[in-house]
């Protein structure tokens, strides 16, 4: 009879402080049906879906008038649900344990090959392995999770499995593997689709998890992407606590930006909703990061009077309800960091006296946390040892009353008890090995991991600059030649307009040439020696295929073969365009040679000649950079390289990789095979 007074008071007095959205309003006014009519109690659990946008007070209420309401009408997966909601108000209160106890109760009562009980199944599933992440158990939490998405997968619940991925996405990103989360989160959007409302929570989980993601690495314009969606999401479905967390986000992106006016708007619209939702008691953190808009503003005096206030309400009006599961001295710890960011700021504004005074108060403060800490463990420690004094009194008037023929057993009592210790011992010794060579294990595979993905970053945008460079610059040319001949110029002719379709046709033919070899490269992590000569050959012929007037000598000298990677076959191949489009653009000779040797492992020379008018090697041509590219490309892959000519003799190009003397003559006669166009 007292229970229902009081909740009958609390729905009088409390309630009317419920954080109100259109959403929750229209909920609520459902629920004013018939005391006992099925109608009602679905409406209550409606209600009670939107657990984000009121006070945990009103949640734990509902949930109880749910409960009842479901016995009195004996249904069994309303009455879980209605257990879900009240464990969900005290996981806000910080109760893990009695959370936890309700959900493996209900959790016990369904099986996941009922398609009838599926749905209720998965909702309390989640939520357990949830509070393991509440409290920060992923170990234990993940194999929980694990087999909540392999049925999940079995079923084909894309809700539940994006969710599942997406709480591996935000431990990742709690334990700093990074990585590890985005992978998680970009798998997680495969399974949503975001025309379907059921996928909205999920969706703003994922937005923020990935925008939390960039913000740390410091990429400004990806988290400020993702978190935007979020919040426009938390908007659309008003779910406002998320609305609130969400601009505390956006908050920690101005600052970064120093766009301070702006992290002023976010944290305190921030702040008035959770205000809407929980009353003056809003979380510790959103005071904190308040304070931080204005310090890093330089607005130290408001920093100041927002950390005095925090600390006014955590000393003197912060209540707990009783079902909160939080020791008095972590409210000590709280004080502690505030009066931490207080004397930074008195810092910061050169007020050393107030300075000082803030630091003996931590320093007090801690000391009195220690010393409380202290005699509790003392106590502790007092408490046991009585207990075990007297059991050895008692003990000792039992060995006393013992006869001696009982020593001859105890004695071998004694030594296989200290067997069993020593082996379990030894057991727990092996234990702690194995953990840490698996620990070792683990970081070793870690750091590989991290090798790899660095190497891809790099090949990622060695490829990149390398497509840049050459196919971005024949487009360029291609466009140009295009628009001269759209433009038509005073006096331009038919003639000039077939000249310059030549030149687009020519280079759009070599373009399309190039990115074959790129795409070629591009599907092979090694290639061998003699592929790459075969490919050269290929590669030379449709370069001169419509060059009647200029005949190419190929030569090879290949004994043994091996790999080269991906990388120097794609800079080697460049080097070999430059100097070739060089020789038929600018040399006027009718004649090129190319050599390539390879007699051992990672060793080979390649020589480029022709027959040309040649030039000044250590003059500069202006708006010419052909030969600085080419010798550019040869140190990044370790080779030496001479350019040797002069006016009137031709000139040739040597790259040379290996132990041998770098630039000795080439024989013709050393060769093995000829290829001549």
């Amino acid at each position: 009879m007292k229970r229902y007074l009081i909740l009958a008071l609390f729905y009088l007095f409390a309630l009317p402080s419920i954080g109100q959205t259109v959403k929750v309003t229209t909920l609520r006014n459902a629920i004013n049906l018939p005391k006992n009519s099925p109608e009602r109690l679905k409406a209550i659990l409606n209600f009670l879906e939107e657990y984000d946008s009121m006070p945990e007070d009103t949640l734990w209420f509902y949930a109880l008038k749910a409960k009842d309401l479901a016995i009195e009408q004996k249904d069994g997966q309303a009455y879980s649900l209605a257990s879900l909601a009240q464990a969900r108000a005290y996981i806000r209160w910080g109760n893990m344990d009695s959370a936890r106890a309700i959900v493996e109760h209900e959790l016990r009562k369904y099986n996941p090959e009922n398609p009838s009980l599926r749905k209720v199944y998965f909702e309390l599933a989640q939520n357990h392995f949830s509070i393991y992440g509440n409290n920060s158990n992923y170990k234990e939490g993940m194999t929980y999770l694990y087999d909540v998405m392999r049925k999940a997968e079995l079923y084909k619940d894309s809700l539940v499995v994006a969710n599942c991925m997406n709480t591996l996405a935000a431990w990742n990103y709690d334990m700093d593997f990074l990585r590890e989360s985005r992978t998680w989160d970009y798998k997680a959007l495969a399974y949503t689709n975001p025309k379907d409302p059921r996928f909205n929570d999920v969706l703003i989980g994922i937005y923020n998890t990935i925008g939390d993601n960039y913000r740390w690495i410091k990429n400004i314009d990806s988290a400020t992407y993702f978190i935007s969606k979020a919040i426009e999401l938390t908007k659309k479905t008003q779910k406002l606590t998320w609305l609130s967390y969400g601009l505390e986000r956006m908050c920690s992106i101005y600052i970064l930006k120093k766009d301070y006016a702006k992290a002023e708007n976010s944290i305190l619209e921030a702040i008035r909703i959770m205000q809407s939702v929980k009353g003056k008691h809003i979380p510790q953190e959103l005071r904190m990061v308040e304070a931080s808009v204005y310090e890093h503003w330089g607005k130290l005096d408001r920093a100041i009077e927002i950390l005095k206030l925090g600390l006014k309400l955590d000393t003197t009006t912060k209540t707990f309800s009783p079902h909160a599961s939080k020791l008095a001295s972590s409210t000590d710890l709280a004080v502690v960091f505030y009066e931490q960011e207080l004397a930074k700021c008195y810092r910061l504004k050169g007020d050393q006296k107030m300075y000082a005074t803030e630091l003996e108060k931590i320093i007090d403060r801690k000391d009195a946390f220690y010393k409380a800490n202290s005699a509790n463990a003392i106590a502790e420690l007092e408490t046991k040892y009585e207990v075990q004094k007297k059991e050895a009194t008692i003990a000792r008037q039992k060995l006393n009353l013992t006869k001696a023929g009982y020593f001859f057993w105890g004695s071998i009592l004694f030594s296989f008890l200290s067997g069993i210790i020593i082996w379990l011992l030894f057991k727990e010794y092996r234990r702690k090995q194995f953990v840490k060579i698996k620990a070792l294990q683990e970081e070793e595979k870690r750091l590989a991991l991290q090798a790899v993905a660095e190497a891809e970053e790099s090949e990622r945008k060695r490829i990149a600059a390398d497509l840049h460079d050459n196919l971005g610059a024949q487009l360029s040319y291609i466009k140009r030649n295009v628009n001269y001949i759209i433009d038509k110029p005073p006096g331009f002719n038919h003639v000039d307009e077939k000249k310059y379709l030549g030149y687009v046709k020519d280079i759009a033919q070599n373009a399309m040439i190039d990115l074959r070899e790129t795409i070629w490269v591009l599907h092979k992590d090694e290639v061998s020696i003699q592929e790459f000569a075969d490919k050269l050959k290929s590669y030379l012929r449709q370069q001169l295929l419509d060059k009647d007037t200029i005949r190419l000598e190929f030569q090879e000298n290949i004994s043994r073969m091996w790999m080269l990677s991906s990388g120097e076959v794609m800079h080697l191949f460049r080097i070999v365009q430059e100097v070739v489009s060089n020789s038929i653009k600018h040399s006027g000779g009718d004649y090129i040679s190319v050599y390539l040797e390879s007699n051992e492992t990672g060793s080979y020379e390649l020589r480029i000649k022709d027959n040309g008018k040649g030039f000044i090697v250590n003059q500069h041509y202006e708006g010419h950079f052909g030969m600085e590219n080419i010798q550019k490309r040869a140190s990044e892959i370790h080779s030496q390289i001479q350019i040797t000519s002069a006016p009137g003799h031709g000139t040739q190009v040597l790259i040379k990789k290996g132990k041998n003397s770098p630039f000795a003559l080439f024989s013709d006669s050393e060769a093995t095979s000829t290829f001549i166009q």
